[in-house]
């Protein structure tokens, strides 16, 4: 059996919303967004991550420039996939895009919005939050936020009882 993993971050402190024609969608990571995105990536960088590593991320500059942020810190830095419907997703399509990855797939990393980016964390990490490790994660899912889930399941087995809670990395 083939172990992967699965990376769940939401992005880094972005600045408030813009009066602007742009929106949301065009909200930058504040400074201290920017210094959250690398710490986060100098924690990954020793984790040794299985490749290859396939990242998906929300078209949102916030989300963008989160994973610039990270994947810099990387030797092998993936190139991140935009995909438009994690912009603003719910669970289910959180679960999609994770069911749809290619099984030669052996880490991914999905980098997204609260509420849908947390509420997957909590719901594939269930009991596991309970344990000091995850203390982090009982009052909510705060930005620069990153847990890691382990499991030797294909990606499309992947459920709350497939996997394993393994850490969670915060800024």
């Amino acid at each position: 059996m083939t172990e992967r993993l699965l990376l769940i971050l939401r992005h880094a402190e972005a600045g408030p919303h813009l009066y602007s024609g742009s929106g949301d969608i065009e909200r930058p990571l504040t400074p201290m967004g920017h210094q959250q995105a690398a710490r986060i990536g100098a924690q990954l960088a020793k984790l040794e991550l299985p490749g290859p590593v396939h990242v998906l991320c929300s078209p949102a500059r916030r989300t963008q420039e989160t994973a610039e942020g990270v994947l810099s810190a990387l030797p092998d830095a993936a190139v991140p996939q935009l995909e438009s419907n994690l912009y603003g997703a719910g669970l289910d399509t959180l679960y999609g895009f994770i069911h749809a990855t290619p099984e030669d797939i052996r880490t991914l990393l999905l980098i997204g919005h609260n509420p849908a980016i947390g509420t997957l964390a909590h719901d594939l990490a269930g009991p596991a939050l309970q344990s000091d490790t995850f203390a982090a994660l009982r009052h909510g899912y705060a930005p620069a936020t990153l847990t890691v889930f382990q499991t030797q399941e294909d990606w499309m087995n992947i459920r709350p009882s497939t996997v394993k809670a393994s850490q969670v990395l915060i800024p």
